[in-house]
Protein backbone atom coordinates (compact mmCIF):
# COMPACT_ATOMS: atom_id res chain seq x y z
CA UNK A 1 0.00 0.00 0.00
CA UNK A 2 1.66 3.24 -0.82
CA UNK A 3 1.69 6.84 0.79
CA UNK A 4 0.18 8.33 -1.32
CA UNK A 5 -2.81 6.06 -1.08
CA UNK A 6 -2.78 6.27 3.19
CA UNK A 7 -3.02 10.37 2.78
CA UNK A 8 -6.11 10.07 -0.66
CA UNK A 9 -8.29 8.09 2.56
CA UNK A 10 -7.07 10.61 4.71
CA UNK A 11 -4.92 8.55 6.55
CA UNK A 12 -7.80 6.33 8.19
CA UNK A 13 -7.08 3.68 5.20
CA UNK A 14 -4.60 2.00 7.47
CA UNK A 15 -6.94 2.01 10.38
CA UNK A 16 -9.64 1.05 9.18
CA UNK A 17 -8.64 -1.78 6.53
CA UNK A 18 -7.13 -4.08 8.39
CA UNK A 19 -10.41 -4.73 10.47
CA UNK A 20 -11.52 -6.60 7.64
CA UNK A 21 -8.42 -8.42 6.77
CA UNK A 22 -8.65 -9.97 10.23
CA UNK A 23 -12.12 -10.04 11.20
CA UNK A 24 -13.26 -13.43 12.52
CA UNK A 25 -15.63 -14.77 14.23
CA UNK A 26 -15.70 -14.53 18.01
CA UNK A 27 -16.96 -16.36 20.54
CA UNK A 28 -19.17 -16.14 23.26
CA UNK A 29 -16.88 -15.68 26.08
CA UNK A 30 -15.04 -12.65 24.71
CA UNK A 31 -13.97 -10.94 21.48
CA UNK A 32 -11.24 -12.44 19.10
CA UNK A 33 -7.98 -10.53 19.83
CA UNK A 34 -5.26 -10.24 17.26
CA UNK A 35 -1.97 -8.55 16.85
CA UNK A 36 0.71 -7.62 13.94
CA UNK A 37 3.47 -6.06 13.59
CA UNK A 38 5.75 -5.42 10.26
CA UNK A 39 8.04 -3.28 8.98
CA UNK A 40 8.75 -2.42 5.42
CA UNK A 41 11.07 -0.33 3.26
CA UNK A 42 10.51 1.06 0.37
CA UNK A 43 11.42 3.81 -2.82
CA UNK A 44 9.00 6.44 -1.51
CA UNK A 45 6.73 7.62 -4.83
CA UNK A 46 5.14 9.78 -2.75
CA UNK A 47 7.87 11.86 -1.68
CA UNK A 48 9.58 11.56 -5.40
CA UNK A 49 6.73 12.95 -6.71
CA UNK A 50 5.91 15.66 -4.00
CA UNK A 51 9.51 16.88 -3.58
CA UNK A 52 11.40 15.35 -6.39
CA UNK A 53 14.00 13.45 -3.85
CA UNK A 54 14.50 10.36 -4.11
CA UNK A 55 14.34 8.14 -0.86
CA UNK A 56 13.75 5.02 0.75
CA UNK A 57 11.30 4.66 3.46
CA UNK A 58 10.61 2.73 6.38
CA UNK A 59 7.17 2.16 7.33
CA UNK A 60 6.44 0.03 10.93
CA UNK A 61 3.13 -0.63 12.21
CA UNK A 62 1.58 -2.44 15.05
CA UNK A 63 -1.99 -3.11 15.17
CA UNK A 64 -4.64 -5.07 17.47
CA UNK A 65 -7.83 -6.37 16.17
CA UNK A 66 -10.83 -7.29 18.52
CA UNK A 67 -13.37 -8.61 17.03
CA UNK A 68 -16.61 -9.34 19.24
CA UNK A 69 -19.65 -11.86 18.69
CA UNK A 70 -21.94 -8.76 18.31
CA UNK A 71 -20.44 -8.04 14.79
CA UNK A 72 -18.38 -4.89 16.39
CA UNK A 73 -14.44 -4.19 15.21
CA UNK A 74 -12.41 -2.44 17.32
CA UNK A 75 -8.99 -2.07 15.45
CA UNK A 76 -6.16 0.13 17.17
CA UNK A 77 -3.20 1.19 14.66
CA UNK A 78 -0.14 2.52 15.39
CA UNK A 79 2.21 3.73 12.33
CA UNK A 80 5.17 5.09 11.52
CA UNK A 81 7.57 6.21 8.08
CA UNK A 82 11.28 7.32 8.89
CA UNK A 83 12.95 8.56 5.58
CA UNK A 84 16.73 7.62 4.65
CA UNK A 85 17.13 11.37 4.30
CA UNK A 86 17.33 13.03 7.54
CA UNK A 87 15.67 16.26 5.66
CA UNK A 88 12.37 15.40 5.62
CA UNK A 89 9.91 14.52 8.64
CA UNK A 90 9.12 11.61 10.02
CA UNK A 91 5.16 10.86 9.82
CA UNK A 92 3.81 9.31 12.84
CA UNK A 93 0.01 7.98 13.12
CA UNK A 94 -2.43 6.59 15.56
CA UNK A 95 -6.00 5.57 15.89
CA UNK A 96 -8.55 3.22 16.99
CA UNK A 97 -11.24 2.83 14.75
CA UNK A 98 -14.88 1.61 15.96
CA UNK A 99 -16.46 -0.08 13.32
CA UNK A 100 -20.49 -1.03 14.39
CA UNK A 101 -21.77 -4.17 13.24
CA UNK A 102 -24.12 -1.73 10.97
CA UNK A 103 -20.62 -0.89 9.04
CA UNK A 104 -20.48 2.83 10.95
CA UNK A 105 -17.26 3.54 11.27
CA UNK A 106 -16.14 6.07 13.78
CA UNK A 107 -12.07 6.57 14.05
CA UNK A 108 -10.33 8.81 17.14
CA UNK A 109 -6.91 9.48 17.08
CA UNK A 110 -3.81 11.14 15.34
CA UNK A 111 -3.89 9.97 11.70
CA UNK A 112 -1.23 11.92 10.55
CA UNK A 113 1.28 13.84 13.10
CA UNK A 114 4.09 15.05 10.96
CA UNK A 115 7.93 16.05 12.92
CA UNK A 116 10.34 18.33 11.34
CA UNK A 117 14.21 17.37 11.68
CA UNK A 118 14.25 20.21 14.12
CA UNK A 119 11.74 17.90 16.34
CA UNK A 120 8.98 20.61 15.72
CA UNK A 121 5.41 19.39 14.56
CA UNK A 122 4.87 20.65 11.16
CA UNK A 123 1.19 19.17 10.99
CA UNK A 124 -1.18 17.42 13.38
CA UNK A 125 -4.40 16.18 12.18
CA UNK A 126 -6.30 15.14 14.93
CA UNK A 127 -10.00 14.52 16.45
CA UNK A 128 -12.76 12.03 15.73
CA UNK A 129 -14.15 10.83 12.68
CA UNK A 130 -17.41 8.88 11.65
CA UNK A 131 -18.29 7.59 8.51
CA UNK A 132 -21.82 6.51 8.06
CA UNK A 133 -24.37 8.22 5.66
CA UNK A 134 -22.56 11.51 6.26
CA UNK A 135 -19.05 12.45 6.89
CA UNK A 136 -18.82 14.04 10.38
CA UNK A 137 -15.40 15.99 11.38
CA UNK A 138 -14.58 16.84 14.45
CA UNK A 139 -11.04 18.30 15.25
CA UNK A 140 -8.08 19.90 13.56
CA UNK A 141 -7.42 18.26 10.65
CA UNK A 142 -5.52 20.58 8.19
CA UNK A 143 -4.12 17.53 5.58
CA UNK A 144 -7.66 17.94 4.48
CA UNK A 145 -7.79 21.69 3.74
CA UNK A 146 -4.35 22.57 2.86
CA UNK A 147 -3.75 22.99 -1.18
CA UNK A 148 -0.66 20.93 -0.60
CA UNK A 149 1.36 18.79 1.57
CA UNK A 150 4.71 19.65 -0.16
CA UNK A 151 5.62 22.83 2.26
CA UNK A 152 5.28 20.52 5.17
CA UNK A 153 6.73 17.75 3.65
CA UNK A 154 9.77 18.87 1.59
CA UNK A 155 12.78 20.91 2.31
CA UNK A 156 13.03 24.34 0.80
CA UNK A 157 14.50 24.48 -1.98
CA UNK A 158 13.58 21.01 -3.39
Amino acid sequence: MSRRLLRTAFAFFAIVVPAFAYAAPASASGPTIEHDRFVVSFADDFILDLCGIETTTTWTQVQTVMTFSDGRVQVHVERTFVSDDPRLPVERGSGTTFIAPDGTRTVIGKPIQLIGPDGGVRILDAGPVQFGDELLVRGPHPSLVVGSLAPYYCPPGS
